[in-house]
């Protein structure tokens, strides 16, 4: 897929900026390949990583990555963390990203169409998951059938949006878990949520973590409840062992 001709007609005909907003809690193993995907020398790009308390030393590895910004947040949770990010960013377009995904090369310049081109309040890209077992496969085409298909969408996605429709919809809703699926309904509602037929890579360690079958079977029985208003709070005693 070759990148699209972005339309933007902001000031001086320069990029939009774009704000990469990255949520962490014990992150460690991960962040450092997260930052290594950026390059921010053109200054339409910046990187903040929100952390929730780590003790890992995922802190430290951000302060010693010289473009990325952090903020050290004192509560933990990741709605909590990506409002905070939005907060303090300078972008026009905000990005939230999982410090586990790697975002498909020309990411600026679809996300750059999507919203000035397309005119779209956000969106989010495609899926894929770095492992090469046959049930991740099936996995990743069942996540994108989901989302593409019947709306629903979750945070591993890349959600995007611009800062307009951030501040219209509210930000990410204060609830512990399923905040990305109604952030992107809000989208929806505020503008459409776009779609980007270009994958990002996202670590199987979630599924292998308990097994992609029973994770896969967990994942479905909370968005199930969650449908049926079962209160997130109580959804959040399970949601860990598959987010």
């Amino acid at each position: 897929m070759k990148p699209l001709s972005g339309h933007w007609n902001g000031p001086s005909d320069k990029p939009p900026r774009i704000s990469v907003i990255i949520p962490t809690l014990n992150e460690a193993t991960t962040i450092e390949a997260c930052l290594d995907q950026f390059d921010c020398g053109a200054g339409s790009m910046e990187i903040i990583v929100v952390d929730g308390g780590s003790d890992d030393g995922t802190p430290e590895i951000v302060r010693s990555w010289p473009e990325a910004r952090l903020i050290e947040s004192s509560i933990r949770g990741r709605a909590i963390q990506m409002n905070a990010g939005a907060a303090a960013s300078s972008g026009d377009v905000l990005l939230f990203l999982h410090a586990d995904t790697r975002l498909p090369v020309h990411w600026r310049e679809f996300v750059t169409e999507s919203i000035f081109g397309r005119g779209k309040a956000g969106g989010r890209f495609r899926f894929d998951i770095a492992h090469g077992k046959r049930i991740y496969r099936w996995i990743a085409r069942g996540t994108n059938f989901r989302s593409r298909f019947l709306g629903i969408t979750y945070g591993d996605q890349a959600i995007y949006t611009t800062r307009e429709a951030f501040e219209a919809v509210g930000g990410y809703p204060g609830i512990p878990v399923f905040e990305d699926a109604r952030f992107a309904d809000r989208l929806k509602k505020a503008g459409g949520l776009d779609w980007i037929d270009e994958a990002v890579l996202t670590s199987a360690r979630r599924w292998e973590r308990r097994g992609p079958v029973r994770t896969l079977l967990l994942t479905w029985l909370l968005r199930l409840l969650y449908t049926l208003f079962v209160p997130p709070r109580i959804l959040a005693r399970f949601y860990g062992v598959v987010r």
